[in-house]
């Protein structure tokens, strides 16, 4: 890894829009609001960032567990001993980690949606921004909704048996009010991540998908307008 190597990442949290990017100006940096995924050797933890970039810091090794995903603010000191080769003798960053979000990790539904009726306290999704990140098969997500459906539940699925000649799966999202939590005030950008490695098994290049979602709906709740994002292609 080099300083050069290092990219700029574009996050959308709440309602602020926040770009950061590592630089090549002074020794330090302060870095915020970048998608990471834990992987713990031993009792260390790794941020795994997108790029195939790796930051670490020994002051997190407690709070967090294998698999977690989550939003990171830290300081990279290039002046440090062992950032003094880019970190590509171990493979990693040392940096000071200053805040930890928690992002919540669900895994893919493997079954076939019915897209013609909506769910028990099914909502809209305004829309599906763009930013969105894929590191180690979790999709980083930001959306979009009304802020009287809040609280919600998440659910994104698909149809094992799709047939397609164009290898893009079609993925469906769907959001659900959660009636026993109370209501409060919270961003109407909500960040999750998607455990996608069920579809990256049935590849070996590339993965391909679009996410389809409803967007409005008729006054009976008889006819569903659904949208989709663009088609997702990411690396494997």
């Amino acid at each position: 890894m080099t300083k050069n190597g290092f990219y700029c990442i574009l996050s959308v949290l709440s309602l602020s829009l926040v770009t950061s990017c590592f630089s090549d100006g002074g020794q330090k940096v302060n870095l915020g609001n970048y998608p990471g995924v834990v992987v713990k050797r031993n009792d260390s933890a790794y941020f795994h960032l997108k790029g195939n970039t790796v930051v670490y810091s020994s002051k997190t090794n407690s709070s967090v567990d294998n698999g977690d995903c989550v939003i990171l603010d830290f300081t990279l000191d290039y002046g440090l001993k062992e950032n003094a080769d880019s970190g590509s003798a171990r493979g990693f960053y040392t940096v000071n980690i200053t805040k930890t979000i928690p992002v919540p990790n669900y895994d893919l539904l493997v079954e076939k949606t019915d897209t013609s009726a909506l769910l028990p306290n099914e909502q809209i999704i305004s829309s599906i921004q763009q930013g969105n990140t894929f590191i180690l098969n979790r999709l980083f997500l930001y959306t979009n909704h009304p802020v009287d459906t809040l609280p919600l539940n998440f659910v994104l699925s698909y149809n094992p048996q799709q047939t397609t000649t164009d290898h893009v799966y079609d993925l469906f999202l769907r959001v659900s009010h959660k009636t026993d939590a109370a209501v409060g005030t919270q961003p109407t950008v909500q960040y999750n991540a998607f455990n996608l490695e069920e579809l990256s098994r049935r590849e070996t290049d590339s993965l391909f998908f679009r996410i389809n979602y409803i967007q409005s709906v008729n006054k009976d709740s008889t006819q569903l307008l659904w949208k989709s994002s663009e088609v997702y292609r990411y690396g494997l």
